[in-house]
């Protein structure tokens, strides 16, 4: 067998030199690089900063509280006249949504026949009095019995009860107002013929004009009658009024209370039907002005604000707002003295612990 050439031999050891150092290095080095990445990694968290935040002690005051409700305007009261006996309309002179007072002639029914009923009902009346006058003449000179006079008088009283139904008759054929307000719908015109209970009309009163609202049970103890309001309507109008009725029975249906606010409307001008807005007082509380960058959103839904507690732990406080000001927005449900976030609340979570410092002016 020839022999290897020194050239070749050399060539060899330097190959398996190569071979042998990268193997040492693949078994003996990286075990010791995933240490280092392991140890870099468990003290990343204990080199970690603190955040540094400012908060501003809250500073509450005694606010009142309102509660906006919507509902609409409606008459104080309303009523259809209706004939109380039979006739043709002979008079129809006022017009729909004309003002009226009180006793103006709406629907006037033909009083031919009645008028005929209360002459003759007069002459029964003088004839069944001259009866009457002479049996107590007879009476008192001793010439006819007591009775002849009873039986007399009795026959007149029957005369001017005749007479007087006679007239109640006749009244029926005027159908009056019976308040003062506004014709509103005529239902009947000249020529129609009024059976007894048909409609004449119907009379809607605006003075005072009613804002009629629902509210929960839970607003209801808190709402005082006599209370004054502020009421908004839908054409643009700021009124105020006072609320006159508390319901003491919740509707079946939506489990709310009526409360009526009576409005002052001497000249008409505010209508049946507008929606209303009014805002009723409730009585008052320790309240905080903020803004609404402020506020936060909870994860579960909740509207609120964060605090840094005693342990410079980041807290959660959930808020009501109770007034919409030109200023800011007052809120509820804020201790006062907590410590708030006024920078950097929408970057933190509840349990974050930090370094607080007051913010300038605080």
């Amino acid at each position: 067998m020839p022999a290897i050439p020194q050239s070749v031999r050399t060539a060899g050891f330097i190959l398996l030199a190569i071979m042998a150092y990268f193997v040492f290095s693949a078994v003996f080095r990286s075990p010791a690089t995933d240490t280092d990445a392991a140890e870099a990694t468990l003290s990343e968290p204990a080199e970690r900063a603190i955040p540094e935040v400012l908060v501003r002690p809250a500073q509450t005051a005694v606010r009142p509280v309102f509660v906006t409700l919507k509902g609409s305007t409606e008459p104080d009261r309303e009523v259809t006249v209706r004939s109380e006996t039979l006739g043709t309309v002979t008079s129809a002179g006022v017009s729909e949504g004309q003002a009226v007072k009180a006793g103006t002639l709406l629907c006037g029914l033909d009083v031919e026949s009645r008028a005929a009923r209360i002459a003759e009902a007069e002459a029964g009346v003088t004839s069944a009095r001259l009866d009457y006058d002479a049996a107590r003449q007879l009476e008192e000179k001793g010439w006819t019995t007591s009775n002849n006079a009873a039986a007399a008088k009795a026959a007149l009283d029957r005369a001017e009860a005749g007479l007087s139904a006679a007239k109640i008759e006749l009244g029926k054929t005027s159908i009056r107002a019976p308040f003062d307000g506004v014709f509103e719908d005529r239902l009947a015109e000249r020529g129609d013929f009024l059976s007894m209970g048909a409609a004449c009309g119907r009379v809607v009163d605006l003075n005072p004009i009613i804002v009629a609202v629902d509210a929960t049970e839970d607003q209801l103890n808190l709402i005082r009658r006599d209370e004054a309001v502020a009421v908004g309507l839908s054409t643009g109008q700021r009124v105020e009024g006072s609320i006159r009725f508390i319901s003491s029975a919740a509707s079946p249906e939506t489990r709310t209370f009526r409360i009526e606010i009576q409005i002052p409307n001497e000249d008409f001008a505010i209508a049946a039907g507008l929606t209303a807005t009014a805002q009723i007082k409730l009585g008052e509380m320790p309240a905080l002005q903020t803004t609404p960058a402020s506020l936060v959103l909870h994860d579960d839904g909740r509207v609120g604000v964060r605090y840094v507690d005693a342990d410079s732990i980041v807290q959660f406080a959930e808020v009501q707002v109770i007034d919409d000001a030109s200023d800011g927005i007052w809120v509820t449900g804020i201790q006062d003295g907590l410590n708030l976030l006024i920078a950097g609340q929408d970057y933190l979570r509840e349990g974050v612990k930090v370094n607080a410092s007051l913010a300038e002016g605080s």
